[in-house]
């Protein structure tokens, strides 16, 4: 899973990423943890979506809970955790859908007790539908997540190849990937997102997905080989 922390406090921020890893490592999961100081520079940034977000509250100039407001306008998927001194700035992290809070300094039990129902709503998502509608014919599809291929993206326009075909749409990878579940779909290129479950084959530049070779690019290929081992390692 991939985990992005917000927050302006070196120490904190520190302390909360090691104990985010340790939780990864006892639980055999693989998490790839990144940093920024503030809202405007997780924004700013050109990087995948991540799959859960840990928010301090209290920051200059764009504050958390401005900031979930912001990324809820684009995206009702993302995993929020907030992180914060006071306890009752927490409780308005319902209305922008937050899944958990922690008091800082985060401690092993807090982060722990996070990190649980995380797994345990990222696990869940597996098996769910998600509606598409098609482009062309206007017509609303509910997908099984488990019958989703890959997912291909140019300029905007979105094809879906799926078990029953392929449905045309339009949007971003970033936000297709806040509906899908992080544990089996990857990246493995700036235009393509894949169902680990159909890879039958990786090539030294390539993967085989139900029987189509799709690139992989050098930016994403070692993220995408550490999700693809992961994934095979859990025996799914």
């Amino acid at each position: 899973m991939r985990i992005t922390i917000v927050e302006d406090e070196d120490t904190d921020a520190e302390l909360l990423g090691r104990l985010i890893r340790e939780y990864a490592d006892r639980s055999g999961r693989a998490a790839a943890v990144d940093r920024y100081t503030d809202p405007q520079a997780f924004f700013d940034s050109r990087s995948d979506a991540p799959d859960v977000l840990f928010l301090d509250i209290c920051m200059p100039g764009i504050n958390g809970m401005e900031a979930a407001r912001r990324i809820r306008e684009n995206n009702s998927r993302l995993i929020i955790v907030f992180v914060t001194n006071m306890v009752q700035y927490a409780v308005d992290g319902y209305s922008v859908q937050a899944t958990d809070f922690i008091v800082k300094p985060a401690s092993a039990a807090s982060v722990n007790r996070v990190m649980d129902r995380v797994c345990a709503i990222m696990d869940a998502d597996s098996e769910k539908k998600i509606s598409v509608k098609d482009s062309v014919s206007g017509k609303v599809s509910m997908l099984s997540v488990g019958d989703i291929y890959y997912v291909e993206v140019s300029l905007h326009r979105l094809t879906w190849h799926t078990k029953s075909g392929n449905i045309a749409d339009w949007g971003t990878l970033d936000a297709v990937r806040g509906k899908l579940p992080a544990k089996v779909f990857s990246r493995c290129h700036v235009s393509y997102l894949v169902n680990l479950a159909y890879v039958k084959e990786m090539k030294k530049d390539s993967v085989v997905v139900a029987g189509e070779t799709i690139p992989v690019s050098r930016s994403q290929k070692k993220n995408f080989c550490a999700d693809l081992a992961k994934y095979l390692g859990e025996g799914r």
